[in-house]
């Protein structure tokens, strides 16, 4: 007779071969969408591999620690990683698959599967963990998580494997179903909340408000340089070749002005800036990030001499490289073959060439291109390039006495159709990596793809289009292959990065912080400086956020106003007519009302301000150092389900509004799944809380949202508050 155990360890085989089963089947269908995605994509890979290539970028099925127990980076060498076996890669394979199903970047499926890597790790990758799978899983990850990440790295890789199962883990029956939760503390929160250190030592990382300033200083010493090479005088600082900083400088006003995110700085066409004569104005076409549709952004007038100036200065800057990139698109083998130009060749040369069995049309001597830095050939080509990138394409020696030397010497023949080929295929290799493609045809021009819209622009049409040198400082020419400014060579302009063996801009003309420290600048501080710019200038959240290309209700991640000049924002708000309908708007309209003098109600906002801070809902004006909070941020019910009367409601604040629409369908669900099941959900409660109690409050806090929201709607927008409505544009009808 079968002892209870043994019973239980029957029925948790039969469990986990039905799951192994069910994953074997999940696994075909898979293979077969897989199969039939590499047909149209062969360097995707195969189903086991232990690497995919997608978008050109190469997602691991791996372990996220090595054989030393050491952390997996993107630096971490292949060899290095440690394959994921058994249940845990195939479900592995299958959210990656379902990623590129659904149009995730490449970026995103490698970092979700790195988290996902992290859930396996924690149940030592055995097949018995699915069967017992439970929120406690999801917990027993929190102190690995937080032992090799910092900030919000634990809490990010958490929520993504809280979101995989839900999504995929439950759905499918591959573990046992429950209702996954976070819980976990999301930094963010406390981050926000400008009373709080973390708060400050965010602000102090991801804002400078002297930005403006530092840049300003390199366009001074940038613009002294150039007038004294005009004279022709010693200048120190010099800039290594035309464009490598003037093209960058040109490009810092587009940053300024609109906060465009770096890829999108990249990616603006040379017919970017068009002139509505209706509207008399200037509006910037961007093919914006994240998602968003592309834009036509009102250029602010204040803005409107530089941005045009830079514009054209610009086009006149990479008038060459564009024209070559453009015969390069329609023929490349011929637009590389007809650059090798050699006009200036000495006779003697040429019968070198033919004496030794060279076409002097097809072939040419590595000495014919300078190896001086002063010198360069018309090409962009560099003799250190020959050297070194264009090896192969060596095909001998020959004898020849040149003009200036004294004897015959040995010189290294080229061939310039073996050097066509390598840089038409780096030029195919560059393609891919603009494009996120892992395969461009020949004749296919590259696409600009979101969620939102695809558009075919062929570098030729890209406003920064250069060559592959210009912006290499170690190189004196421009190189010989077409390609736009890409993120990497301007943030290393701007940024100081340890693996770079170009100096920064702020390096290389000495500018310096108040602390004596030499400047370096991250590109995404530029929109923070932006945001908290508008926001001082009284500009209204939505329209910010339109205006930058952002996910209406993100400007509060990118304020960065002290708690004193919010303070002074809500309490101009609350001077208004009419004031946020709140409990304390309500006490000054009754105040007015009663023919308070406005002394008094000043005195009264002045003395309610000083301690005001931020809730995800909104603001609370509590005192918390004279009177601590005792209801735990039940801010919307307070006692009544009117809301607490410390409560305030911030019009312009829509992550606020959001949170309060989420609280609101939250306790409308829980209403929705309690009172049809009054009597079958009795046993299944908490028995210390009433199932009565229990529906009042969420009753009261549905009604508390209620009356929140119909503050927003009540609220008016001032129009000097407005800024031109950014419009929407089809790339494809320009």
């Amino acid at each position: 007779m079968n002892s209870v155990g043994d019973l239980d360890k029957i029925r948790q085989n039969k469990r986990l071969r039905s799951v192994l089963l069910r994953l074997d089947e999940l696994e075909r269908n898979a293979r077969d969408e897989f199969e039939t995605l590499s047909q149209t994509d062969p360097q995707l890979g195969g189903w086991k591999d232990d690497v995919w290539r997608y978008q050109n970028r190469s997602i691991y099925f791996t372990k996220p620690l090595d054989a030393n127990e050491n952390l997996v980076t993107g630096k971490t060498k292949k060899s290095d990683r440690e394959p994921v076996d058994g249940v845990w890669a195939v479900i592995m394979r299958l959210w990656a698959l379902k990623g590129i199903k659904n149009g995730k970047v490449g970026r995103t499926i490698s970092t979700e599967l790195g988290a996902l890597s992290w859930l396996a790790n924690s149940v030592s990758y055995m097949d018995e963990s699915l069967i017992k799978f439970n929120q406690s899983t999801l917990d027993a990850t929190i102190p690995a998580l937080e032992l090799r990440f910092k900030r919000r790295g634990p809490f990010e890789r958490y929520k993504t494997m809280v979101s995989i199962t839900k999504q995929l883990l439950i759905p499918f029956k591959i573990v046992p179903r429950f209702n996954p939760k976070v819980n976990m503390k999301n930094p963010a929160h406390e981050q926000a909340d400008v009373t709080t250190s973390k708060y400050e030592e965010r602000r102090n990382k991801k804002y400078d408000q002297n930005i403006d300033k530092y840049l300003g200083q390199v366009k001074a010493k940038f613009d002294n340089f150039k007038h004294l090479k005009i004279q022709d005088e010693a200048h120190s600082h010099p800039e290594p070749k035309e464009g490598y900083d003037e093209l960058r400088l040109l490009a810092v006003p587009f940053l300024m002005a609109f906060g465009l995110r770096i890829g999108e700085l990249c990616r603006l066409t040379d017919d970017c800036i068009e002139y509505d004569e209706v509207n008399e104005k200037y509006y910037l076409k961007v093919l914006t990030e994240k998602g968003e549709l592309p834009s036509a952004r009102p250029v602010p007038r204040m803005w409107e001499d530089v941005i045009v100036s830079s514009y054209k200065r610009i086009k006149e800057l990479t008038t060459e490289h564009r024209a070559f990139a453009k015969k390069v698109e329609q023929d490349a083998s011929s637009a590389f073959l007809s650059a090798l130009k050699f006009d200036s060749r000495p006779a003697q040369l040429t019968e070198a060439l033919k004496k030794n069995g060279y076409n002097p049309n097809l072939y040419f001597l590595r000495s014919e291109v300078s190896p001086s830095r002063e010198v360069q050939h018309e090409s962009g080509i560099s003799y250190s390039a020959l050297r070194i990138r264009y090896a192969t394409a060596e095909v001998g020696l020959i004898k020849y006495k040149s003009p200036r030397a004294k004897k015959n010497q040995s010189h290294t023949v080229y061939s310039k159709e073996k050097i066509s080929s390598i840089a038409y295929s780096t030029y195919q290799a560059y393609r891919q990596k603009i494009y996120n493609e892992n395969h461009i045809d020949e004749n296919k021009i590259g696409s600009f793809s979101s969620k939102s819209f695809s558009v075919s622009v062929p570098f030729s049409q890209l406003l920064f289009i250069v060559k592959d040198e210009t912006f290499t400082s170690q190189s004196s020419g421009h190189g010989f292959i077409p390609h736009p400014m890409t993120a990497k060579s301007f943030s290393s302009w701007i940024s100081n990065d340890k693996s770079s063996r170009s100096k920064t801009v702020f390096e290389r003309y000495d500018i310096r912080d108040e602390d004596g420290n030499v400047v370096s600048i991250k590109t995404h501080q530029i929109r923070h400086w932006l945001t908290t710019a508008l926001k001082r200038s009284g500009k209204n959240e939505m329209m910010i956020d339109l205006f930058m290309g952002r996910t209406p209700g993100q400007g509060r991640h990118y304020d960065h106003r002290t708690s004193k000049e919010r303070a002074e924002t809500i309490r101009e708000r609350y001077l208004s007519q009419p004031p946020p309908d709140d409990a304390l708007g309500r006490r000054i309209k009754r105040m007015r009302d009663n023919d308070v003098p406005e002394s008094e109600i000043d005195w009264v906002l002045n003395h309610t301000m000083s301690v005001i801070h931020y809730t995800p809902w909104g603001t609370c004006k509590r005192d918390l150092d004279v009177s601590p909070c005792e209801k735990g941020m039940m801010c919307l019910r307070g006692d009544t389900g009117e809301g607490c009367e410390h409560f305030g409601i911030d019009p312009d604040d829509l992550e606020a509004k959001q949170n309060i629409l989420n609280t609101k369908t939250h306790y409308e669900n829980q209403l929705a799944a309690l009172i049809p099941n009054y009597r079958e959900l009795t046993e299944k409660l908490n028995t210390e809380e009433p199932l009565d109690q229990h529906i009042k409050f969420c009753i009261d806090t549905v009604k508390g949202c209620e009356n929140a929201l119909k503050s927003y709607e009540n609220w008016t927008e001032k129009k000097n508050q407005r800024i031109d409505v950014v419009q929407v544009y089809d790339p494809e009808a320009m």
